[in-house]
């Protein structure tokens, strides 16, 4: 049981969450998570060396000990989510070859796949954005419009931040904010759809070298 649960969150959303929604597959989260828990071991090691107060080598000590705890249990979440996910997404991605696994788990969101398919039509980062927020007017989380290179969907823009954040679901819904969010409605932040383009963006630069 963790001691220091308010400690490892604040910890954990200030150093490792932004990074870890910005996955695409389980087997991301999962690969991520393993690194954390290696590094964060190693940490701990160190620290039980060190020639500290015995008050201050306890307090960070039993931190360490209850974010490697917080950890395995993430870790533990996504290996459960891998294990349900559909076949197309487990066992066959692994079959395929690691060019073509990596083309599918990148294009495998609606701003990805939408990204890709904007970059072969040569269109900018700015204008494919703008397009994207076109799309959330026309359909208000109501109408279903087509996402080039994805397909059917629903899109809202978040009332509070609507030039940076939409929301999207492949039902209707009526919802507008960035929190709590419903059963099959997930967020698009221009944070997110920024670091997408720069990793197809490379990718693509990759396969022409």
């Amino acid at each position: 049981m963790m001691n220091n649960l308010e400690i490892v969150l604040a910890i954990w959303k200030r150093q490792y969450e932004t990074d870890f929604a910005l996955l695409n597959t389980h087997q991301e989260e999962i690969e991520f998570l393993q690194d954390l828990l290696i590094g964060n071991k190693k940490k701990i090691t160190e620290l039980e060396e060190e020639k500290l107060s015995i008050t201050e080598n306890q307090t960070k000590l039993s931190n360490l000990e209850d974010l490697q705890e917080l950890l395995l249990s993430k870790l533990k979440t996504a290996r459960r989510q891998k294990l349900v996910l559909p076949t197309y997404e487990t066992h066959e991605v692994q079959k395929i070859p690691t060019e073509l696994s990596s083309e599918l788990s990148s294009k495998r969101k609606p701003h990805t796949a939408f990204i890709a398919n904007e970059m072969k039509a040569i269109n900018n980062r700015g204008d494919t954005w703008e397009k994207l927020i076109q799309l959330a007017n026309d359909s208000v989380g109501k109408n279903q419009v087509e996402l080039p290179g994805y397909g059917k969907i629903y899109l809202r823009r978040v009332r509070k931040n609507p030039e940076k954040e939409i929301l999207y679901s492949h039902e209707s819904f009526d919802f507008d904010k960035a929190e709590n969010l419903p059963d099959g409605v997930d967020l698009i932040k221009k944070t997110a759809f920024d670091t997408a383009w720069t990793q197809i963006a490379h990718e693509e630069n990759m396969k022409k070298t």
